[in-house]
């Protein structure tokens, strides 16, 4: 009997001991995978599943273009075995972070997958330069191409998992051309003359050439120039002229601007609607990408699918 409760408080001592240890320790054999935004995340948790650690350098729902990397970011991008990042200089001042780290932590940008023809390319304002427009992610297409791209990364991290990873890469595959004819289908309920989408940045330039829509903004393709009244006027010129109706606000930015913008046309006698809010740079409320660019063409559809 003795013996017997002996060998029971060795094992309740061995149970306690185990269930106190870090977290780390139970998954210290996962690679650690930090995304710079919760869309990058979503893709990344989508090839690697629960094989492998991951965070987010950027508050969710927050405008990247206007990132700055803290103290706290610098640690954990060197505690991770890898970053992987939008480019195009969509994450504001984080390329700038990483290249003041160097070599601690390898870091891909997924923009530099992609062919060099499927990129846009913008004028900035101020000085005529050609800058990359970053937000190829709305246009499922070239986001099958990052999907490849990061199930090869993945894979070349970690030989055991290769053929999960891969796996993985083909069911996303499939939902992204389920997602491709779905938004197909409902484009077609707008009538060819209202396919027109204003916001106040170029973010759905990549969305507006795959699927047939002219897309006007106030800014170029990042939020961090300023927005002057010449720029208002210029916009509500071209909106008056194409007889637009229809403004649409973006989940990362106030709605200001394009209130200022909606004020100046009725001013002129051209009034135009809110046809509600985009995701351009965020999934907001959504659970994962599919549902965000679900969201976006439903709410596209239902405003413009009339005058």
């Amino acid at each position: 009997m003795k013996k017997l409760y002996i060998i029971v408080s060795i094992l309740i001592t061995c149970f306690i001991i185990s269930a106190c240890q870090p977290k780390t320790v139970k998954n210290k054999y996962k690679s650690v995978i930090m995304s710079s935004n919760e869309i990058i995340d979503d893709l990344v948790k989508s090839i690697g599943s629960n094989f492998i650690e991951t965070s987010i350098a950027m508050r969710k729902g927050n405008d990247p273009h206007s990132y700055t990397a803290t103290e706290k970011d610098i640690i954990r991008i060197t505690d991770s075995s890898l970053i992987i990042y939008n480019g195009g200089s969509l994450e504001g001042r984080l390329e700038w972070a990483l290249s003041k780290i160097g070599n601690i932590t390898p870091a891909i940008s997924i923009i530099d997958c992609l062919p060099k023809d499927k990129i846009i390319y913008d004028k900035d304002k101020n000085d005529g330069k050609d800058t990359i427009n970053p937000h190829f992610w709305h246009d499922p297409s070239l986001w099958k191409i990052a999907a490849h791209f990061i199930a090869d990364n993945l894979a070349s991290m970690n030989d055991v998992n290769q053929q999960i990873y891969f796996q993985n890469e083909e069911v996303l595959l499939y939902i992204l051309e389920r997602l491709n004819n779905y938004i197909k289908e409902q484009v077609k309920k707008i009538p060819v003359e209202n396919r027109v989408i204003v916001t106040e940045h170029d973010a759905f330039a990549y969305f507006g050439r795959a699927y047939g829509f002219e897309t006007y903004f106030l800014q170029g393709a990042s939020t961090s120039s300023e927005i002057s009244s010449a720029d208002i006027n210029n916009l509500a010129d071209i909106l008056i002229e194409k007889n637009v109706t229809t403004l649409f606000l973006e989940a990362t930015l106030p709605d200001k601007n394009l209130r200022l913008l909606q004020s100046t046309l009725k001013a002129r006698g051209h009034f135009v609607k809110i046809g509600g809010t985009l995701y351009s740079d965020t999934l907001g409320y959504n659970n994962n990408y599919e549902a965000m660019m679900r969201h976006n063409i439903d709410t596209i559809v239902s405003a413009l699918s009339s005058k």
